[in-house]
């Protein structure tokens, strides 16, 4: 096996390539630091590479398991973070000049976790500044998407995405407050995890809105999600939107899928150019021939972008705020975004509270129609990657990756709901599209499920990406 094979396996694969000591700690986790000093000048993804402490780990899990203490899949399986969690003694940024010399003496409840699974951690990833969206990154100003070098890997978790595809880790972890997992997994062709609200802590992850932010993995497949989202989920005193019930069991096998039922958005699909239509019609026939039995559902209609924005601007006002006291924000490479926090933080608290009101019915009513059904599918995005652009460029006529067309990924973040994306093919130029699969909130399991049902039939997430211009 070449070491770009190897680097391509799954999460699961690699487990099994470690336990039966086909392949150890080290020999992988040099396999990836070699790919990754080869390919960063071209795909331009990590803000830091970790290598020395990589190494250390890799050696660590590689005496534990030659000694018959294996913690578990993802003992000795390299994986690179979203520079917005925290590292003890390695610097965490945020995307930001802002923070380019911050080094946390503590870590993320998830990458403790991370630790104690005995997983490596190869290096922090690039993203968009803040988590805020789009292009906006001043530490790395054009991260590249894999599969053609001058589109762009969306955001923000434009790392993760990115170095996932490119098999630069066997994983990553970004974080989602309106579509930043969602989106780069449906870019760059791989499988992302959204999950239910409460279900990972966010304690050590850089927050941008705190009542919509959560964290969770990108991988190859939708199985490996189910691996690492076992790991990373459970309660923590330390974040107080951690739910109890928070822990979660994965189940590899998807079970029978004769009856159960799939509720397809189908004004989204209605949207999509001609030109990708036959994808996203394919997808729907492999999960049909599944088993699954799809119907139609229309979501309610409801100011769900307003509401959304409304929201996430206030509460990134409210948190930024000392950096605009200090006059620091004006190192941030948005201006209008910068407006934008600066005009919500100063809004009447009544405009927020009405938000809250009208979230609270979205609630309600996801609850309804998500109970109905196993999951509810949608594209991710109707179309492939666009290009790279700076910073405030303004939407292109007939853009449709935004908000009143993407409905089931906005009332999904406004309502909690896990979802995860994986790839259903291609557009003309070669672009990955995405399926976007979502349940009721706390049933993760459902969604992995037809993910997995989806990647048994198909081999979307076995592609390989050319790295041309």
């Amino acid at each position: 096996m070449t070491n770009e094979d190897l680097c391509y396996q799954t999460v699961g694969e690699l487990s099994a390539l470690i336990a039966s000591r086909q392949v150890s700690p080290v020999e992988l986790t040099r396999a990836y630091l070699e790919r990754t000093e080869a390919l960063n000048p071209t795909v331009s993804v990590v803000i830091t590479l970790t290598r020395d402490h990589a190494l250390r780990q890799a050696a660590a899990a590689e005496r534990e398991i030659q000694l018959g203490r294996r913690r578990g899949p993802l003992h000795g399986i390299p994986y690179a973070v979203k520079d917005l969690y925290d590292t003890q003694g390695i610097r965490t940024t945020g995307g930001s000049t802002i923070y380019r010399d911050r080094v946390p003496d503590r870590d993320a409840t998830a990458i403790e976790r991370l630790n104690e699974a005995g997983a490596v951690l190869l290096a922090k990833l690039a993203m968009s500044e803040f988590a805020s969206g789009g292009n906006n990154n001043n530490l790395i100003p054009h991260p590249r998407n894999p599969w053609k070098l001058d589109r762009s890997p969306a955001g923000s978790s434009s790392g993760s995405g990115a170095a996932t595809a490119a098999a630069l880790a066997g994983f990553t972890l970004g974080s989602e407050t309106g579509g930043s997992i969602m989106g780069p997994s449906g870019a760059n062709g791989v499988s992302g995890m959204r999950p239910t609200y409460g279900r990972v802590s966010r304690y050590g992850v850089m927050a941008l809105a705190w009542s919509l932010d959560k964290a969770g993995p990108l991988a190859r497949s939708a199985a490996d999600l189910g691996l690492v989202l076992e790991v990373i989920a459970g309660h923590d005193p330390r974040d107080r939107t951690s739910r109890p019930n928070a822990a979660f069991t994965f189940r590899s096998d998807p079970g029978p899928v004769a009856s159960r039922r799939l509720g397809v958005v189908r004004a989204e699909f209605e949207a999509v150019p001609e030109a990708n239509r036959a994808v996203f019609a394919n997808a729907l026939a492999v999960l049909r021939r599944a088993g699954f039995v799809l119907e139609d559902v229309v979501l309610p209609d409801r100011p769900y972008g307003e509401v959304y924005t409304l929201i996430s601007n206030t509460e990134a006002g409210t948190n930024f705020k000392p950096l605009f006291n200090d006059g620091r924000i004006i190192q941030f490479s948005s201006a209008s975004r910068r407006a934008d926090w600066m005009a919500a933080s100063m809004m009447p608290a009544s405009d927020y509270l009405t938000a809250l009101r009208i979230r609270a019915l979205l609630k309600r009513e996801a609850d309804e129609v998500t109970a109905r059904y196993a999951a509810l599918i949608a594209p991710t995005s109707p179309t492939g990657s666009g290009p790279i652009e700076p910073p405030d460029t303004p939407p292109r006529a007939g853009d449709l990756s935004d908000r009143s067309v993407r409905r089931l990924n906005t009332l999904g973040n406004l309502t909690g709901l896990p979802a995860i994306s994986i790839p259903c093919g291609f557009d003309g130029e070669g672009m990955p599209l995405g399926l976007h699969i979502a349940a009721r909130a706390w049933d993760d399991q459902s969604v992995l499920d037809v993910g997995m049902v989806f990647q048994r039939e198909t081999d979307f997430h076995r592609r390989r990406p050319s790295f041309r211009p």
